[in-house]
């Protein structure tokens, strides 16, 4: 006689473990029903404030272009108009996801606030050239809230609310 083996049956039924768990939008509340830490509220409200510091550079040196600027830095204050600009839709564009708690683009926001230094620096090297004081008021101003918003996004309840 030939001597048959079956193959082993499992009886406990696995019909979708063969799928992975659907991917949490970028945009979903992690947390759904507990509300952000105090910190990441007020960072939250920092970032508007910035994005407006921009704003208000971005119009700061359009004013001056269009107040007749001299022919060396024309150049330099039209890339202050377009990373300014730039620099404030990012600030307003990474705002809930920080809320959120979404980790990449917290990463993304912490380069946003990289950058918008970098930006509030050139604004501020430019002004000095010009010798312009409202320029470099609204310079002073936006590399303050840059310097506040690059410490509220590394070292505060930011970073346990965004990493965990």
């Amino acid at each position: 006689m030939q001597d048959t083996q079956t193959s082993p049956v499992s009886s406990d039924s696995r019909p979708f473990s063969v799928l992975p768990a659907p991917r949490q939008s970028l945009l979903a509340a992690r947390r759904p029903g507990v509300r952000p830490p105090q910190d990441v509220r007020q960072t939250c409200v920092l970032m508007f404030v910035t994005a407006a510091a921009f704003a208000g550079l971005a119009y700061q040196a359009w004013a001056t272009l269009d107040g007749g600027a001299p022919a060396p830095v024309v150049r330099d204050l039209w890339v202050q108009v377009v990373l300014a600009t730039l620099v404030t839709l990012g600030l307003v564009a990474l705002v809930v996801p920080v809320r959120r708690a979404g980790y990449v683009l917290w990463r993304a926001a912490q380069f946003g606030a990289v950058v918008a230094l970098g930006v509030a620096v050139s604004a501020l090297n430019t002004a000095a050239r010009l010798a312009d004081t409202p320029m470099l008021l609204v310079a002073l101003v936006v590399a303050l809230l840059a310097i506040v918003t690059n410490i509220a996004l590394w070292s505060t309840n930011v970073r346990r609310w965004c990493e965990s």
